[in-house]
């Protein structure tokens, strides 16, 4: 259950609400102009540990953006968790949970920030018995090497309509440190760091003319 950062946020954006205005109604031959710009954020990271027989994987994610002119950022977190007893080779976790209410800070240019949040956890490790369990999640992240962005623009012309779009991305490599706590077991300790994680960013501006 692999995600990018930016290839959430790219998501998100795509399905962002549009903010139209236009000239006076008595003027009806004049341009109407839809715009939109939205801007984004999240954390992907990657944790594996194994203790003695007990292997657990842990990837998690989770992004915030939002839409010039709304009052209220559009959230979403995931986590996901396998917990295998490789000696008997049975599966002791496997499960996701979802959020739409977290805090993630970015700060200094990605250079660093956190992530909070509270989920409910499913359980399918017994497929005829799923398990709910209280997921927390607290970690801070900072950033390894320098950023790199990119950026694009596109420009077209059809049936009396111009539309032009840009997106500008960043992304770092970050280490990521703290505790996700499934239940009572804490799956993630702080002294077992991601081995995989990215902050990312994006900026997408659209404008659409109609004559």
């Amino acid at each position: 259950m692999k995600k990018t950062a930016l290839g959430i946020l790219a998501l998100a954006g795509a399905l962002c609400v549009q903010l139209a205005s236009a000239g006076p109604s008595a003027a009806s031959e004049r341009p109407v102009t839809t715009k939109t710009v939205t801007k984004g954020e999240g954390l992907t990271a990657e944790f594996d540990r194994t203790d003695g027989c007990i292997q657990t994987r842990v990837s998690m994610f989770g992004s915030a953006f939002t839409v010039r002119g709304s009052a209220a950022s559009e959230k979403l977190g995931v986590v996901s968790v396998t917990q295998t007893d490789i000696c008997t080779l049975t599966t002791l976790i496997n499960g996701f949970a979802e959020a739409e209410a977290l805090d993630l800070r970015v700060r200094d240019a990605l250079a660093r920030g956190h992530l909070r949040m509270s989920m409910e956890f499913t359980d399918f490790a017994d497929p005829d018995n799923p398990a709910v369990l209280p997921m927390t999640v607290n970690v801070s992240f900072r950033a390894t090497a320098p950023a790199t962005t990119t950026s694009a623009k596109s420009r077209s012309m059809s049936e009396g309509i111009r539309f032009v779009s840009s997106r500008g991305t960043k992304s770092r490599p970050v280490a990521v440190k703290g505790t996700v706590t499934l239940g009572t077991q804490k799956v993630v300790s702080p002294d077992i760091p991601s081995y995989f994680a990215t902050i990312g960013s994006v900026i997408t501006k659209e404008k659409t003319v109609t004559r």
